[in-house]
């Protein structure tokens, strides 16, 4: 029997790679995920499509290849818009694959309701992604399902989708043509880096700013640094590759700590690595940043939202690479000894002489020592534990968190977890909250049925915690924030987790995380006690006006 579409389709991933496919089967994608099932690919069956697109996301994120969502015709597609979305703004590789309804419906003006059926639905996808194919034509789908995999690992990465006629995945199709390895961003010309060179060596105080486009340059970041004495700021998105741990010359807190903001303000230059520098970092761009030196694959991220004084379109490791060969070490008199130190000394006593921090700090510092040294990817919610986590967790070589900063969406981490156990690099934990938990607690039976090594802990305040943070300071009363929440433990242990609970403000709390780590195969941690936003959160911003 001839290779069909489906077949083609699965033999293109194999030849990029692809060894993971989340997704849910529909009447209309039965055919592709057959050939799936006759491949070595392992398909993840998720319990619902965005759940899908969230873990293809952080697969992506972790090892820079595009994670692979399928879904099927009409809701089934629409609804990992969101993810999608989450993954474009946080600028995360990946695929989409879905279908249509067949083609013999297609074309014919308003909806007819046929099963599925939407006459623009490529159109839904177009905000989100790079690049949408609708591919009717049996012959072209497999070459379009190439090309969109290397759209979406060229930088700058992001989504790619392609919707498949249901009624074509089953005809015959040719042998597809290899496709290159992805487009490469243009190279540095020696003019610039000489340019970016001289204004880094005039600096008297200059300073990095790494962002997720840098993130896996830890090494060449770091070594500039030395020579140049140089702060090393990093966005909460560059620790989803950031190798480096916690050298001395990486702040252990965020940019919204005083003393850290007052590091980046004396700074007279600022080498900005593979970052959008964007609001939540920047706090609505009021950061004050001289001397803005900018590295980007992205021609139109060059100038905003900070103007440049030097500007170059090229990867951040290679232009890195190309200013060691050319900055030479010399001594600077400009930040004094132990600049670093002292901020994060500044910043910690500030933390320590305010009782609204003490939760936060707590949750952090158990968490921190229930990790040790072991190998884990951290995947935050939104919620006001993990906006503790994605800021203030100690880094660690061993550690990598992911954090939606994108959008900002809510029901991130469960999901994604997914994704990341899937992907390797340890034992995934999940940060969220009670109320968005629940936006994707059917996934913990995803972790059950595929014994993923995924510990959840969820943060109880007994609703949206940070949204009810905002009403008090607004209008000095709360609503519709307060959920009443399940027993979660029990929720857990119904899906077949083992799962327990304890107080925020207990003395066992690093405990009974390390516990909840040692498990193989999933569990969840439900830790009671609400927390204070940190100042990482916009009601918070030091930096107003």
């Amino acid at each position: 029997m001839a290779p069909t579409v489906a077949d083609r389709i699965v033999q293109v991933l194999l030849a990029h790679g692809v060894q993971t496919v989340h997704g849910i089967p529909g009447v209309h994608n039965l055919a592709l995920f057959e050939a799936l099932d006759r491949s070595p690919i392992r398909v993840v069956v998720v319990r619902h499509e965005a759940s899908a697109a969230y873990a293809a996301d952080a697969h992506g994120r972790l090892t820079g290849r595009p994670g692979v969502c399928l879904t099927t015709s009409g809701p089934g597609a629409a609804n990992a818009v969101a993810a999608m979305g989450e993954a474009q703004a946080s600028r995360s590789p990946m695929l989409h694959l879905t279908t249509t309804v067949a083609r013999r419906h297609l074309g014919a003006g308003p909806s007819r309701g046929v099963l599925h059926e939407h006459p623009e639905q490529e159109a839904l996808f177009a905000p989100v992604t790079k690049l949408t194919r609708h591919v009717a034509e049996s012959g072209a789908v497999a070459g379009a399902v190439d090309e969109a995999l290397g759209a979406a690992a060229a930088a700058p990465a992001a989504p790619a989708y392609v919707e498949i006629p249901t009624d074509v995945l089953g005809e015959p199709a040719p042998e597809p043509h290899a496709g290159g390895p992805p487009a490469r961003p243009p190279a540095p010309g020696r003019p610039e880096l000489r340019a970016l060179a001289a204004r880094l060596e005039a600096a008297r105080r200059p300073l990095v700013w790494v962002g997720s486009g840098a993130a896996g340059q830890a090494g060449p970041i770091l070594a500039l640094a030395r020579r140049l004495g140089a702060p090393v700021v990093l966005t909460h998105s560059a620790k989803r590759a950031w190798a480096g741990g916690g050298d001395p010359l990486v702040p252990g807190h965020p940019p919204h700590e005083p003393a850290v903001t007052a590091l980046c303000a004396q700074a007279d230059a600022v080498l900005v690595l593979g970052s959008d520098l964007d609001g939540m970092m920047t706090q609505e761009f009021r950061l004050p940043l001289a001397g803005v030196l900018r590295i980007d694959v992205d021609p139109l991220r060059l100038q905003v939202p900070y103007p440049a004084e030097v500007a170059v379109l090229g990867d951040a490791g290679q232009v890195v690479g190309g200013l060691l060969a050319l900055v030479a070490e010399t001594d600077r008199e400009g930040w004094g000894p132990g600049a670093v130190a002292h901020a994060d000394a500044q910043a910690a006593a500030a933390l320590a002489g305010e009782d609204d921090a003490a939760p936060g700090l707590a949750f952090v510092g158990a968490l921190d020592a229930a990790l040790g040294d072991r190998e884990a990817v951290v995947v935050c919610d939104m919620a006001i534990a993990a906006y503790w986590t994605a800021a203030y967790l100690p880094l660690a070589p061993t550690r990598r968190i992911l954090y939606p900063m994108g959008w900002g969406t809510l029901g991130f981490a469960l999901p994604a977890a997914i994704g990341a156990a899937c992907a390797g690099g340890g034992r995934v934990v999940v940060v969220c909250g009670d109320g968005g938990v629940l936006f994707a607690v059917g996934e913990l039976a995803t972790l059950a049925q595929e014994g993923l090594d995924v510990t959840v802990v969820v943060s109880s305040d007994g609703g949206y915690g940070m949204l009810r943070y905002d009403q008090e300071r607004a209008f000095g009363r709360t609503f519709a924030v307060d959920l009443r929440p399940p027993d979660l433990p029990a929720v857990a242990r119904g899906f077949g987790l083992p799962a327990h609970r304890i107080g925020l403000g207990e003395a066992g709390l690093a405990g009974a995380l390390a516990q909840g780590l040692d498990v193989t195969g999933p569990c969840l941690v439900e830790v009671a006690g609400a927390m204070t936003p940190p100042r990482t959160t916009s009601p918070r911003w030091p930096l107003r006006g």
